[in-house]
């Protein structure tokens, strides 16, 4: 049985049955190399998509020295441009320049930290007023504010007006735009005061620390304020 063979038939309408006799050697073969050639393809195509983020890869990192390279020679056109300007003027004259430039400099820092916090968060409670329930809420740039004020003294009745300004991060105050007959007032017991204005130009929500709440009396003295962060009060 060492010679026995595989027998292929052909068979078309317009022929004799056609008879092929194959080895089991040649079948062998032919299997072999049908799985050797796709595992070379397999091999191939990933060693293609490996090769190609590769190259990706080396492409960006190649774009970025390229950039920084690019930077490198403005920043070095910059500094010979600086040199040929410093050997031109006279080094006493530089130097007169440079203290007064560090002088102005030191002037606008000193003036940055002289924040008098106790303007900023003083209590004044004369007893004549409450405020409850304070709640602010800033929507884009628009700032709507509303609390309730109560008489304590309930023999008479309290006239006056609220003043409200918004305090930085920074403890600078900045006056907020409000309009004065929003927060005048004239009560025998209590009223609920609501307002709406928006923010003052260049002033953004990030900067912001709280709101500085005054109210004053119909002399003009300061009856109540108290500061208010805006973690306790924003809905």
């Amino acid at each position: 049985m060492s010679d026995s063979k595989y027998s292929v038939l052909f068979m078309r309408d317009d022929r004799d049955v056609t008879r092929y006799r194959v080895s089991p050697f040649w079948l062998k073969m032919f299997v072999f190399i049908q799985i050797f050639l796709f595992i070379c393809a397999a091999g191939g195509f990933y060693m293609g998509v490996r090769g190609f983020r590769i190259n990706r890869t080396l492409q960006g990192e190649n774009k970025a020295l390229e950039q920084r390279l690019a930077d490198a020679e403005v920043r070095l056109e910059r500094l010979g441009n600086m040199e040929k300007i410093l050997q031109s003027y006279d080094p006493a004259e530089l130097q007169s320049l440079l203290s007064a430039a560090t002088s102005e400099v030191e002037r606008k820092q000193v003036e940055r930290v002289e924040v008098d916090l106790n303007k900023v968060f003083v209590r004044v409670d004369t007893q004549q007023v409450g405020v409850e329930n304070i709640q602010a809420r800033i929507a884009k740039r628009k700032v709507s504010v509303s609390f309730e004020l109560n008489n304590l003294q309930s023999s008479k009745a309290v006239i006056g007006e609220g003043d409200i300004d918004f305090v930085r991060k920074d403890g600078s105050l900045v006056e907020a735009k409000v309009k004065r007959s929003d927060l005048g007032f004239q009560i025998q017991r209590f009223k609920r005061i609501q307002t709406t204005f928006s923010l003052p130009e260049g002033l953004e929500q990030k900067d912001l620390f709280g709101l500085r709440l005054e109210i004053k009396g119909k002399d003009g003295d300061v009856i109540f304020a108290e500061t208010y962060p805006f973690y306790h009060i924003l809905s």
